[in-house]
């Protein structure tokens, strides 16, 4: 048979109204709970009826409560309040438990105890209930401040009861990959911002599963050696290669711990970063030459200036104002593929590109990256490879001479083809 921890009825007082047929007011209900040691004495509505409490005391005799550091019979030393949040009995109300609690003396040690809630939500001063409510709600892929704004309970108990939730689902999938032997094949290691940028994590994952095998505080090399550290060798033994951003160090460090795997220098932080440092650095170069162009155009008019040369030089810088304001306004087409873009975007490009020399090599240049970084065939990557580099560095642009040398120092020639 299912033990029972409590019960609770709802009486409704005989109301009389003259003999009419009887309504039914809230003040009429009366509410007799009692469970697992408390009982409740009543419940208080607030007059705008935006709150509602609900009392409940202790009904647990004092000859059954024992000591939890000696087992020693107590005595009630004092008594007091514990007040936790609940489900709203209705929408757009505030619903509270008011717990009169016991703090015992233990008879034998002298220690001092309080009386436990078993209601309340470890961590936190919400019911067992409350708890399970935001779960559903987190279940549903709300935010915690989505919740908050709709249930009132402040988002810091919110963000504990996810992280319980979190914590749960970490323990079970690292318990199944333990139970099936799980070792990682190909991995991938990043930083990334944290406190808005001023500091750093660096993050471990597997590219296969998508785990997050390993984070930790920083980006320097040290900071990574923790992972070797941390995580046991054996478990890193069937690893064939590790993608990292090209600018970091790690590869140091995966050489000296995984002799036998891959380097990858990735296709995200190598085409971002050419983007950043030479299609960007390129285009904004030219733009300020349009607009030093114009400026000294409009230096040269003067008050002894006639009307037709004055009116040519408004002219030439209108022009390079108009070549200005395009480059500027030119950046998402540089960076989209030339297949997703419109046909009134190509058409804009090619005439943009068609006066700007080195901005049309950078952008060629960025084309075939793309092309290179879909080559499945390991002898065509390293020729494609190596004709890039040697392109980059006798374009004679300087953005694109240093990102191709500082590049091709890190580059294994097989590192740099498309992993499966």
């Amino acid at each position: 048979m299912k033990k029972s921890i409590g019960s609770s009825k709802i009486v409704v007082e005989e109301t009389n109204n003259g003999g009419e047929k009887p309504m039914l007011y809230l003040d009429d209900i009366k509410v007799e709970f009692e469970s697992q040691g408390f009982k409740r004495t009543h419940i208080g509505i607030s007059p705008n009826k935006d709150k509602s409490v609900l009392f409940l005391e202790s009904v647990k005799s004092t000859q059954t409560v024992r000591c939890p550091y000696c087992g020693g019979s107590v005595y009630i030393y004092e008594n007091g309040q514990v007040k936790l949040k609940d489900i709203p009995i209705w929408r757009g109300t505030t619903h509270i438990w008011n717990f009169f609690i016991h703090r015992y003396q233990c008879n034998c040690c002298h220690e001092t105890f309080t009386e436990e809630i078993p209601f309340k939500y470890p961590g936190t001063r919400i019911t067992y209930r409350a708890a399970n409510w935001i779960k559903g709600f987190l279940q549903q892929k709300m935010s915690i401040k989505a919740i908050q704004e709709l249930i009132g309970i402040h988002w810091d108990t919110i963000r504990k009861v996810q992280r319980e939730i979190m914590d749960e689902a970490i323990w079970k999938r690292e318990k199944m990959l333990r139970e099936e032997g799980y070792k990682p094949r190909i991995l991938a290691v990043d930083e990334f911002a944290i406190h808005k940028g001023h500091s750093y994590a660096t993050c471990v994952m597997d590219l296969e599963q998508g785990d997050i095998l390993w984070v930790g505080k920083g980006r320097a090399m040290k900071d990574f050696e923790k992972f070797f550290e941390d995580v046991p060798s054996d478990s890193l033994s069937a690893v064939i290669a590790v993608a990292m951003d090209m600018n970091a160090s790690y590869n140091k460090l995966v050489t000296k711990h995984l002799p036998k795997a891959r380097i990858v220098y990735d296709r995200f932080h190598m085409q971002s970063q050419f983007a950043r440092d030479v299609l960007g650095s390129v285009r904004l170069d030219e733009a300020r030459r349009h607009k030093a162009k114009e400026k000294e155009i409009l230096a040269d008019i003067s008050d002894d200036t006639d009307k037709e040369t004055m009116k040519s030089l408004k002219q030439e810088a209108k022009a390079e104002k108009q070549e200005y304001s395009q480059l500027k306004k030119l950046r998402w087409s540089l960076l989209t593929n030339s297949d997703k873009l419109s046909d009134s975007k190509t058409e804009q490009l090619q005439s943009i590109l068609q006066d700007h020399h080195d901005l049309a090599v950078c952008y060629a240049m960025k084309e075939e990256m793309c092309i290179l970084y879909e080559l499945t065939d390991y002898q065509q990557a390293v020729v494609g490879w190596t004709k890039w580099f040697q392109a980059a560095k006798e374009s004679e642009i300087p953005a694109s001479v240093r990102f191709a040398v500082q590049k091709e120092k890190r580059r294994p020639p097989k590192s740099l083809c498309k992993s499966e």
